[in-house]
């Protein structure tokens, strides 16, 4: 099993990389590029500040995996990840400001039992081995106090996520209509996807109430 990830290694990272991009928010929208600000900040968020070196170190490792992947890294498909990362870090820097005003938490316990059933931090037992952790973080370029702030607000974003969504739910009637569009639809389905719309409008609103401003231009 372990032979298996680590033999999948850059599509495993690059779910828990961009994990956020794609999968919840179909809806995520654009934001403006190419704007001049510190050059040790690839986008503020509100008050807060994203560091320009996460943005690099994520970009960078995920190059060398689609690299090692055998694809052909076109202008296009460099640029698409440079988007991608941003957009992701934007979004993961949006909800953790709200997960504070939801009295959600991640405990550094909590934290810590995460990283240690990672797959790629499993050794062929299946047991944490650090050794494994740490040449992560160096692949990432990132010290471990760096990288869990980064998985601390995913973790937490997460908790959000599923928070939102509970709230989702589907009658009959509603059922029904659903189906003259998509017939063999069933309720759990049907209760996915108005999750998903209900998660796309709560974050299209917190984001149009957000300052963003992005610097990300040609010579990145």
């Amino acid at each position: 099993m372990m032979n298996f990830l680590r033999k999948h290694k850059v599509k495993i990272f690059l779910i828990t990389i961009l994990g956020f991009l794609a999968g919840t928010f179909v809806g995520f929208g654009s934001y403006m590029f190419g704007k001049k600000m510190d050059i040790n900040t690839i986008a503020v968020v509100g008050k807060a500040k994203i560091p320009y070196k996460l943005y690099f170190s994520l970009y960078n490792s995920s190059i060398d995996m689609l690299r090692q992947s055998g694809l052909e890294l076109t202008e296009y498909l460099k640029t698409q990840t440079q988007k991608d990362i941003v957009r992701g870090l934007v979004q993961d820097e949006i909800i953790w400001q709200q997960t504070k005003k939801y009295g959600i938490t991640v405990s550094d316990t909590e934290l810590a039992s995460d990283i240690q059933k990672y797959p790629l931090f499993l050794n062929d037992k299946g047991q944490f081995d650090v050794r494994y952790y740490y040449k992560f973080l160096n692949n990432l370029r990132l010290s471990p106090k760096e990288y869990e702030t980064f998985r601390r607000k995913q973790i937490a974003a997460n908790k959000l996520k599923v928070l939102i969504a509970s709230s989702a739910s589907v009658s009959d009637s509603e059922l029904e209509e659903m189906k003259k569009e998509m017939p063999d639809l069933n309720k759990e389905y049907a209760i996915q996807l108005k999750a998903n719309e209900v998660l796309n409008d709560w974050f299209e609103d917190i984001k149009s109430k957000t300052y963003i401003e992005i610097n990300l231009n040609e010579n990145i």
